[in-house]
C-alpha cells in the first residue's frame, strides 16, 4: 500500500509539473482521470489562440493571455492592433467570463473549456458572436 501511495504522489507531481493529463489508463493501471481533478483549478492559466466568427478582421483572431496571482485571474487580449485588458474576470470550474472595452463599447465574453480548447460567445451591442480557441502548447 505504501509503494502504491508513493507512486501515486510521484505521478501527481509529474502531471502537475508537466501540466498534462489524460483520460487513458497508464501502464501501471492508475486511473489518470482522477488526477485531472487535482489540476483543474489552474487549467485556464496559459496562452490561448482564438477566433471569432462574423466580426471585422482586426477582431477576428487573437491571443488570450490568462494569468492568476493569488486568487485573482487576469485576462489580456493580444490583437493585431494592440493589447486589451479585460475586467470583471471570473472563473468557475470550466467557465471563464470577462468584459473588455472595444472601441468604447463593453463586450462581455463567456467561454466554456473542454480540455485544451474552448467555445463561447461574445455579447456586443451589434449582436452575439461565436468564439473558439485552443491552448498553445
Amino acid at each position: 500500500m505504501k509503494i502504491i501511495l508513493q507512486k501515486s504522489v510521484l505521478l501527481v507531481l509529474i502531471l502537475i509539473v508537466s501540466n498534462g493529463y489524460s483520460n487513458k489508463k497508464s501502464d501501471n493501471n492508475y486511473d489518470l482521470k482522477t488526477i485531472e481533478v487535482t489540476i483543474k483549478k489552474k487549467k485556464w492559466i496559459g496562452v490561448w489562440d482564438y477566433s471569432v466568427q462574423d466580426v471585422p478582421p482586426e477582431y477576428s483572431s487573437g491571443v488570450l493571455h490568462i494569468t492568476k496571482k493569488k486568487k485573482v485571474y487576469k485576462v489580456q487580449l493580444e490583437l493585431p492592433n494592440g493589447n486589451l485588458s479585460a475586467s470583471r474576470v471570473t472563473v468557475k470550474k470550466n467557465k471563464l467570463t470577462f468584459s473588455v472595452d472595444i472601441e468604447g463599447s463593453a463586450v462581455d465574453v463567456a467561454l466554456v473549456m473542454d480540455r485544451d480548447s474552448f467555445t463561447g460567445e461574445s455579447y456586443t451591442p451589434d449582436g452575439t458572436f461565436m468564439l473558439e480557441g485552443k491552448r498553445r502548447m
